[in-house]
């Protein structure tokens, strides 16, 4: 079943943003989302993917996001950190654009591609075995594979075995490292109901990816839970 907008980890189109704007945000995530459960069918081929995909659309941040459909309907695994990056261009940052875009802000796509990038990555952690075993597909970077080992079998495990460990650690040091300029993105944004949005997101992916580095995404899934997403959207109204 396709998650809704509310499902997700981070907000999607809060109700603080503009009615009209949130309007604009909900279509074109609905319309993302059912491109997006195409390319993650797992009973349809990667051929039958790619011919219910549209190879292009009017709109320049979707089309973007249909060049990483296309490509999660076919590439199952990531050879390197700049690979995982090339794809989290088209499979995330465009999300980012595109509400800079509706707000008429500029000046800032860098910073917010380096969040939404994060976000991808995040989410890709979190779903590392599942996306594994429905779909066969592992996004975590072959490079920080020990060798002799094999992520095939790591993530067969019940828990997290210790060279899986460190491959989500480097993952996450990374991470850190990505967001640390991100802090300045907020004050770089005009307007004050997707400064507020751009805060709390920025908050849930330094949590979440705290939460990932003490828990097992193995033994159970690893996620923010309702009180954590109370006191984020509390300290969200803050000065970071």
């Amino acid at each position: 079943m396709s998650k809704t907008a509310n499902q997700e980890n981070f907000p999607v189109a809060s109700l603080l943003l503009a009615p009209n704007v949130r309007k604009q945000v909900m279509e074109f995530y609905q319309l993302a989302r059912s491109w997006d459960d195409i390319a993650d069918s797992p009973t349809l081929s990667p051929e039958e993917k790619h011919a219910q995909l549209p190879n292009q659309w009017d709109n320049p941040f979707l089309n973007d996001l249909l060049v990483a459909f296309h490509q999660d309907a076919s590439q199952n695994r990531y050879e390197d950190w700049q690979d995982l990056l090339d794809y989290c261009q088209y499979s995330a940052n465009p999300v980012g654009r595109f509400l800079l875009n509706v707000h008429g802000e500029s000046g800032s796509e860098n910073l917010s591609d380096s969040l939404c990038s994060v976000l991808q990555i995040l989410n890709h952690l979190q779903d590392c075995q599942k996306d594994f075993q429905e779909m066969n597909r592992i996004y975590l970077p072959l490079e920080f594979l020990p060798e002799g080992e094999s992520y095939e079998n790591l993530l067969s495990q019940p828990s997290c075995a210790l060279p899986l460990r460190n491959v989500l650690n480097t993952c996450l040091d990374h991470v850190d490292e990505m967001l640390k300029p991100v802090f300045n993105l907020p004050s770089q944004i005009k307007n004050k109901r997707l400064r507020y949005q751009c805060k709390v997101t920025l908050l849930c992916a330094v949590a979440l990816a705290g939460r990932l580095r003490r828990q097992d995404p193995l033994a159970r899934r690893v996620e923010l839970g309702t009180f954590d997403k109370f006191l984020i959207a509390y300290k969200g109204f803050y000065p970071l």
